[in-house]
């Protein structure tokens, strides 16, 4: 009897030793696997992405993107890519439909953290309150809009989406970007018309408050309009009053379908370009409600064409 107890017991030591040799083997094994590997680096992107940040903002989204926050979903993804175009939005993200009236079973689905919003929104925060905490960040409507309250807003953001440091090298990018632009600008560069065409006869003419006056003022230029303009940073008004403005007119894309070719046959268009005194300039899409991201870009394309000379 004592024989056979004693020869289970070595049996059962024997098998536990292989079972956590294997085990310790198995362990080794996976640890150097690819898919040790994966689940580990999606472990890190996940908690490198907390927050999980739902925005609703176009302002919002090219900003936390260019800190390099990645949100979990946004409004109007193919709108942005045409208006915005820049910083570009993953294929990762969720897009929840319009930012006027964005789909709230969707973003209840996705679990955020946080709901970011401009006071140009304000009106969801009641709904979209019951689905995450909302925080509201705004740039316009709340006073002027030049370089120092393009900084101010990257910093709240950054604030939100815990990426402070990033905030920093960003703005000092951007200021050593907009410095360098400023020095590459042509001689005698007259100030800047800068409009958009909402159809053939009437455009948006940006001044005070907009996101395009503080961009070339930062590179050492100046607005040719000093109309009074709304919240947003412009006055719109018919062609005709750009007749007797001084300075260089900057068409900024998109245009309406047709609005181009128009232009190029419409006399009266080129007599107002004529009476401007240089020829006009057109440049791609750059959202027009934008932060650093926007404007650095605006920037680059003004001092591209000033000195290329792109006529329309």
């Amino acid at each position: 009897m004592m024989l056979k107890q004693s020869f289970q017991s070595i049996l059962y030591r024997s098998h536990v030793n292989r079972t956590l040799i294997s085990s310790v083997v198995i362990s080794s094994l996976l640890a150097f696997s690819p898919i040790s590997s994966a689940s580990q680096e999606v472990s890190e992107l996940n908690d490198d992405d907390r927050p999980r940040l739902v925005s609703i903002d176009w302002t919002h989204t090219e900003t936390l993107l260019a800190l390099g926050v990645t949100p979990i979903a946004v409004a109007q993804i193919p709108d942005y890519n045409s208006w915005v175009k820049s910083p570009q939005i993953p294929s990762t993200v969720a897009d929840v439909g319009l930012r006027t009236q964005p789909n709230l079973e969707r973003i209840h689905e996705l679990k955020p953290d946080k709901i970011l919003l401009s006071p140009m929104f304000s009106t969801l925060e009641t709904q979209l309150s019951k689905i995450a905490p909302v925080t509201t960040i705004g740039l316009y409507r709340s006073g002027d809009v030049d370089w120092s309250a393009l900084e101010t807003v990257t910093r709240k953001l950054a604030k939100v989406s815990e990426k402070q440091s990033q905030a920093e090298v960003l703005i000092q990018k951007a200021n050593a970007e907009m410095g360098r632009l400023g020095t590459q600008l042509p001689n005698n560069v007259p100030a800047m018309l800068m409009v958009q065409f909402m159809d053939t006869n009437h455009v948006r003419v940006f001044g005070d408050n907009s996101l395009y006056k503080a961009s070339v003022n930062k590179i050492g230029l100046e607005s040719a309009w000093k109309a009074q303009t709304n919240a947003w940073g412009y006055s719109l008004v018919g062609v005709d009053q750009l007749i007797g403005v001084k300075g260089q007119i900057v068409i900024i894309s998109p245009m309406p379908a047709g609005t181009e070719e128009s232009l190029k046959a419409n006399q009266f268009w080129q007599y107002i370009v004529k009476e401007s005194g240089y020829p006009a300039l057109q440049v791609p899409a750059v959202w027009s409600f934008g932060a650093i991201p926007s404007a650095t870009r605006f920037a680059r394309f003004i001092v591209s064409e000033l000195n290329q000379g792109g006529v329309l």
